[in-house]
Parts: C-alpha cells; sequence; structure tokens
C-alpha cells in the first residue's frame, strides 16, 4: 500500500508580548490594539508577494489568523523587578499564502514590519537599556515552514523556541483548536508520571 505525501499547510508563527504601557496603553490595551495592524501588514506583505496571482480584494478571506489566548507570564532574563508580560501567538495560514515559497528577503522584509509596529507602540530598540528588558511591545518571527536563515536582522526559526513557554504554552492552544487536543494516557507501572 502506496500513501500519497500530502504537502504540509505552510505556517507562519509570530509571537507578541509587552509588559509595560506604551502609547497604545497597557500591555493588554496594546495587544489589542495591535492585533488590526499585524493581520493588515500581512495581508499587505501576502499581497506584494503573490502579485499579480491574487485578488487583493479578496485576499484577507483566503488566509486564517489563529490567536491564541493572552497569557501573564514571568519574564525570561533581563531585569529581576520588571512587571510580568502579557503574550500571545499568532498562526497564520492559508491557500494563497501557501503559492508563496518561503524565502530570505520577503521574510526580512515582514520582520521589518513588524519593527515598525512596534515604534508604533512606543518602543525604541536603539534606545533599550537592557538585553531582554520591559517592553512596550515586542513582536518575535517565530517560524515561516521550514525556512531556516541566519542574518544579523532575523533568525528562524526562532533560536530559543524551546526555552520559551510564553510561546509554547500558546501556540499549543492554537493548534489544539485546529488539530484537537492529544488525550493524556495513563499507563501505570510503565510510564512515570
Amino acid at each position: 500500500m502506496t500513501y500519497a505525501k500530502q504537502k504540509p499547510e505552510l505556517k507562519l508563527v509570530i509571537s507578541i508580548g509587552a509588559n509595560i504601557p506604551g502609547i497604545l496603553g497597557d500591555p493588554i490595551r496594546t495587544i489589542s490594539a495591535i492585533r488590526p495592524q499585524i493581520e493588515k501588514t500581512i495581508i499587505e506583505w501576502n499581497v506584494a508577494l503573490n502579485c499579480p496571482k491574487i485578488d487583493s480584494q479578496n485576499i484577507d478571506k483566503s488566509l486564517s489568523f489563529q490567536w491564541a489566548p493572552l497569557f501573564e507570564t514571568d519574564p525570561l532574563g533581563g531585569p529581576f523587578d520588571q512587571p510580568r508580560f502579557i503574550n500571545t501567538v499568532l498562526v497564520v495560514a492559508g491557500e494563497d499564502f501557501a503559492s508563496v515559497t518561503p524565502n530570505k528577503k520577503a521574510a526580512i522584509c515582514l520582520m521589518k514590519k513588524f519593527l515598525e509596529l512596534e515604534k508604533i507602540a512606543g518602543r525604541e530598540r536603539e534606545k533599550t537599556e537592557f538585553f531582554w528588558g520591559p517592553r512596550s511591545l515586542d513582536i518575535d518571527f517565530i517560524s515561516w515552514g521550514e525556512l531556516q536563515i541566519n542574518t544579523e536582522t532575523l533568525i528562524l526559526p526562532h533560536p530559543r523556541l524551546s526555552e520559551r513557554n510564553f510561546v509554547l504554552i500558546p501556540l499549543a492552544e492554537v493548534l489544539s483548536k485546529s488539530q484537537g487536543k492529544p488525550k493524556r494516557i495513563i499507563s501505570k507501572n510503565i510510564w512515570p508520571e
């Protein structure tokens, strides 16, 4: 018996967090206010990548924006006395999106657009006092399909993904919505709990 190899659905994964007030308000308000801007940015970026293959009037209907709930998490690194973070994850998929081959130039272009959104929220990376310090908005590009790049501007997949429960837990929430939650197995005397 042979199985037809299915092409995996191409997904873009973005992590968003904040732990201090900025121009747009407290961290929850900031993330809420920037959410439509992130979606609009991705739509416009996708239209530019696909032009003239797609109808820009319908592109937003072909993309799936799957947002995780908001989570409050402890800061990782940086000053010990900084406030807790509010975090979420966005997973983007869709037919027109899947027709684009992930590439370095497009990924860096999207990251630069995310950095512009951070500035809108009042974050000035150049004036950051502490590495991993408090921030009014942090948008991290986590992955784009199987694309692997390592530049000064962007590293994909994110090199510290496995160390960040503030990304993994929200990401698991999004994936469990689309793929179903795994069932935990209790195996006494075979697999220790």
